[in-house]
């Protein structure tokens, strides 16, 4: 995960395919409609974190950036439809790879609210 200024964040390709998950979110995270991944996520509204965008430089094409040094929001994935039953194991290849999972709370009680989310929303079957 990275952070960058919003005004320094620009989609040059297939923008029409992103969508904001979440509009009531403080990070409005834009994923694929195609393949569900989430590209960036720019803070709009009143917050310490406004004009800020986390973005994920693991899915940059240009060399010279620093590489990725953490997962944030692991438990994210988990509202666009993973079984939460399969976070041990993703977090656990996160490590394996040297990018330590981060969630704002601890990994249970995120995997928790995210299923919560995930039923309400209708991406995981109530």
């Amino acid at each position: 995960m990275a952070v960058a200024g919003t005004g320094d964040v620009t989609v040059t390709e297939n923008g029409d395919k992103l969508k904001v998950v979440d509009p009531s979110a403080l990070i409005q995270r834009h994923a694929c409609t195609g393949c569900g991944v989430h590209m960036y996520g720019p803070v709009e509204r009143d917050h310490p974190f406004k004009g800020l965008s986390f973005i994920h430089p693991e899915r940059f094409e240009e060399d010279g950036w620093s590489p990725p040094g953490f997962a944030a929001f692991v438990s994210s994935i988990i509202e666009s439809g993973v079984d939460p039953s399969r976070m041990d194991g993703i977090r656990g290849q996160l490590k394996s790879i040297g990018l330590e999972p981060y969630d704002c709370l601890s990994p249970g009680l995120m995997d928790y609210i995210a299923t919560w989310t995930a039923k309400k929303s209708g991406a995981l079957a109530a």
